[in-house]
């Protein structure tokens, strides 16, 4: 297992910078976002073959592959057909773009539909992402679910993929190996349950482990309750309450050697350049003590 980092906290910076900063300060991967939030990279021409040198050659110069692509917001299970069929046009994009500059992993959410249930929700997701899974098979990516809940926006249209018990109906309704896990621990913590032991039963599912922490906030959560999500806020791993000695070594018991990639929503580490990679730093620092 080696320590890399998912590159939202710094997309101002072009992709020999990025990578150029990422192996002079020992970071083994970067997970690449794969939206059009980062506008150094146009994901559409990069999944036709062009414009893919630059990205290849950075990987190659400084030693730094790219570990995945990331990009949640894909309307898959939208109420709007056009919607819908937008999210088939993007999720295609990546996983051609993946194949291109040789990045094993895509990652994103199953979208939601608001005006439906959650078991409603699980049929549409079956029904979405059966083609989509034979797909991944045949470009020889592998699809990844961010555990991410979103539920601080409002209406909750971006994912269901965020529970052990919702993981197991998921992947029984649709079995295909290239569907799995982008395996963040932080959204487990304020929802009360067990990562380490999810960590042990997914095992076999998690493609990619992110490394952000939670810190909750007793003082908020006295005074709002739990419905407002505001009574917790994500930390650097070692500013907050996951046990990254017990999350890492579920992770050595799996057998899981790929990338721990750090995701940096820090609030305290946030704001300067120079405050932004010092969080980075913090982290892997921190994360290097159990790996």
């Amino acid at each position: 297992m080696k320590i890399g980092f998912y590159h939202t906290c710094v997309m101002d910076w072009d992709i020999d910078r990025t990578f150029s900063w990422a192996g002079q300060n020992g970071f083994a991967g970067i997970e690449l976002h794969g939206g059009p939030r980062y506008k150094h990279v146009n994901w559409h021409e990069i999944a036709k073959g062009n414009g893919v040198s630059a990205i290849l050659a950075a990987q190659e110069h400084y030693g730094v592959p790219v570990t995945g692509l990331m990009f949640g917001a894909i309307p898959f299970l939208s109420p709007d057909p056009l919607e819908r069929e937008r999210a088939l046009q993007e999720i295609d994009v990546l996983l051609r773009a993946a194949k291109q500059i040789g990045a094993p992993v895509v990652s994103t959410f199953t979208g939601r539909n608001p005006l439906k249930t959650l078991e409603e929700n699980i049929d549409l997701y079956e029904k979405a992402f059966t083609p989509i899974a034979e797909q991944a098979e045949a470009c020889g990516i592998k699809l990844a679910f961010e555990n991410c809940p979103m539920y601080e926006f409002w209406p909750p249209v971006y994912n269901i993929a965020v529970s052990p018990v919702i993981w197991r109906e998921m992947f029984a309704r649709v079995p295909s190996a290239a569907l799995g896990l982008n395996f963040d621990p932080s959204h487990l913590v304020w929802q009360g349950i067990d990562y380490a032991k999810a960590v042990k039963d997914f095992g076999d599912r998690i493609f990619i482990a992110q490394a952000k922490d939670t810190e909750v906030l007793p003082h908020v959560l006295r005074e709002e309750g739990m419905l407002t999500c505001r009574w917790w806020r994500h930390r650097i791993p070692g500013h907050g309450d996951v046990d990254w000695g017990k999350f890492i070594t579920a992770l050595h018991e799996i057998g899981y050697s790929e990338i721990l990639s750090i995701e940096h929503e820090d609030p305290i580490w946030s704001g300067t350049e120079e405050k932004v990679e010092q969080g980075l730093l913090h982290a892997k620092k921190h994360l290097e003590r159990f790996i």
